[in-house]
């Protein structure tokens, strides 16, 4: 193994491995970004007529790495991963680094200094989308709307039929009652009483995308924070490959699980049925690439796993084990009501037995539908009630703001739209927090003044497109499948960069949304010559070109919050001693941070002066 040393020398020793090989087998990960790094670096080192063969496994430990070396694929199989991830990548560079030089030099010469514009191929559509949803519930006007609900008691439990009739007034809704004589109270006869026994099988198993959204729903963890929660429980070698998009596992990997369930279900502290022992194929087919995510044979000790790590496992081993767990089983209970020409029903769900909702009773998953709905009593046919009438005012609601779960996750827009893939969903959404465009707030994404002001710029471009960028990944999808040749697909984007770059100079700034960028950019007047700006872009700095005032936003490890920087620029110092400061031997200490003479940044003590 080679270590140590610069990246420049350690490519002349693998050079010089190469050179003295016979036959080279690519080992990295599997997929197409381990593919692309491999043929990289092979083809940087003029090996490529040495490559002969491809390890292709999900899981690092040494039994999957044994059995995959028995079972070696030949490396022109998954060539085609490496065209794929090669386009994407120059094609990515192109489109980014034209067009976010192109925003940054119409936002600077607009007055916005320091300012970076960023643009990608799939980051400025998903921008689009939360800028988008934003103005659409700003412009949203509900409308109002009725609902008529009938309600009645029996064996002391309350029971509310509802009609799906909606009404646009009360008059209407009024009207309507009055025509059909309804009343409070009211005689009614029991119509059909409607009882099924259902059954449901296990949720799938985890893919990226469908932890993910369950982390987010359960311990509102964002899409990067749990690909790198699972990304650490890979590395340590507890779960399989992090970055999958299958919900599948093989016959073998499903018997496999079976032998092992028993240990699985010790360290969880289960105790469950294994009734269903053949595999089925909500969780066992043909996959591409990487099975759904699995624990491996190595079980971790869970009181030595970092809370949010524990949180992760559990939930991928207690999904691993649902499959094998008795189906959910309840009664579906459904009474009717005919109230003259309006029809009324009640229906309630009776659980029978909880089946593989024992292994995870407790936890929230979106996208599994809620069957709770109550119990009903006992009710006969043509059996006498006797009803009161309520009248429901409500109004239409605006669509909902994104979550993490819902930009980014399973079954998410991201995923609807074609953008991006499970891998980088996570990492698209953090850039455009990172880079200010959107911020999340309580489990919501919101674009910032900064994020508007990008989407005025793009919201008639081809850029800004979720269906060009869907296209996009359909061609590299064909690229991947040896459909499409790569450089059809690069000249394609090279005449896209061009023609879009002529049409994006002619386009103005929005001036309201200028305006307000300008002013939240510009922190106070300099401190130092008096005469510039303070605003941001990495380091707060000056705007006057003859001034070198800086000032970085950590201190002493210590991230400044904008009111301290506020009170450094306006007053020179902090009002309040800041604590959580770390000194260079790491202990930490707390202190008023000031500007000194020359306008550095240093400490004074509460007690021993500076």
């Amino acid at each position: 193994m080679i270590r140590g040393g610069t990246a420049g020398q350690q490519f002349k020793h693998v050079k010089a491995v190469f050179d003295q090989a016979n036959s080279i087998i690519i080992a990295t990960d599997a997929d197409r970004e381990g593919e692309n790094i491999a043929y990289s670096i092979i083809k940087a080192a003029g090996a490529t007529d040495k490559i002969t063969k491809r390890l292709w496994i999900n899981s690092n430990l040494p039994s999957a790495v044994q059995a995959g070396f028995k079972s070696l694929r030949d490396a022109a199989e998954t060539y085609s991963y490496y065209q794929e991830a090669r386009i994407r990548q120059i094609s990515d560079w192109l489109v980014g680094m034209n067009f976010t030089r192109l925003f940054t030099l119409k936002a600077t010469h607009a007055g916005l200094n320091h300012e970076v514009y960023s643009a990608g191929r799939v980051q400025t559509p998903v921008l689009a989308l939360v800028a988008k949803n934003r103005l659409d519930r700003n412009n949203f006007k509900p409308v109002p709307y009725w609902l008529l609900q009938a309600k009645t008691e029996k064996s002391g439990i309350k029971v509310t039929f509802k009609t799906k009739e909606k009404f646009p007034s009360k008059t209407e809704l009024e009207r309507v009652m009055a025509e059909n004589k309804l009343h409070t109270p009211y005689t009614a006869e029991i119509g059909d009483v409607l009882k099924e026994h259902k059954t449901q099988s296990a949720p799938q198993l985890f893919d990226l995308a469908g932890i993910q959204s369950f982390a987010n729903a359960n311990w509102g963890y964002t899409n990067d924070k749990t690909l790198e929660l699972v990304q650490a429980l890979y590395d340590a070698n507890f779960v399989t490959y992090p970055r999958t998009e299958e919900s599948l596992i093989s016959a073998e990997e499903f018997n496999e699980m079976l032998k092992r369930a028993p240990e699985l279900m010790t360290l969880l502290g289960l105790d469950v049925e294994l009734k269903n022992s053949e595999p089925r194929k909500k969780y066992v087919g043909d996959y591409k690439a990487h099975s759904a995510l699995l624990p491996t044979t190595l079980l971790p000790k869970l009181d030595q796993l970092p809370e949010d790590q524990l949180n992760i496992y559990i939930a991928i081993a207690q999904r691993s084990l649902m499959m094998f767990a008795p189906d959910r089983e309840y009664d579906r209970t459904e009474v009717k009501i005919n109230a003259d020409a309006l029809e009324f029903s009640a229906t309630g769900n009776v659980e029978t037995n909880l089946g593989w909702k024992k292994v995870q009773i407790d936890d929230q998953d979106e996208n599994e539908t809620d069957m709770d709905k109550g119990k009903l009593p006992e009710f006969e046919k043509g059996e006498t009630v006797y009803l009161e009438f309520d009248q429901l005012e409500k109004q239409t609601q605006p669509q909902k703001a994104y979550t993490p779960s819902s930009l980014g996750g399973k079954n998410s827009i991201m995923e609807k739209l074609n953008l991006g893939t499970p891998a980088t969903r996570a990492n698209i959404i953090k850039t455009l927090v990172d880079r200010q465009y959107m911020k999340l707030t309580k489990n919501k994404y919101e674009p910032t003044d900064k994020g508007l002001l990008m989407y005025q710029l793009i919201k008639d471009s081809k850029l800004g497109s979720a269906e060009m960028t869907a296209s996009w990944e359909n061609q590299l999808k064909e690229i991947e499948e040896n459909r499409e040749k790569p450089e059809s697909f690069l000249t394609d984007i090279k005449a896209f960069v061009r023609e879009e770059l002529v049409t994006e100079q002619k386009r103005p700034l929005d001036d309201e949304l200028l305006q307000k960028n300008l002013a939240a950019s510009m922190i106070g007047k300099c401190p130092k010559c008096h005469q510039g700006d303070i605003v941001f872009s990495r380091a707060y700095h000056c705007t006057n070109p003859d001034c070198d005032f800086m000032l970085w936003p950590e201190v002493a490890h210590k991230k400044l919050t904008d009111t301290q920087v506020k009170q450094l620029i306006d007053n020179g110092r902090t009002t309040k001693l800041v604590t959580g400061l770390k000194s260079s031997k790491g202990s930490t200490f707390k202190a008023f941070i000031v500007l000194n003479s020359e306008f550095k940044t240093a400490f004074e003590f509460e007690k021993k002066g500076k």
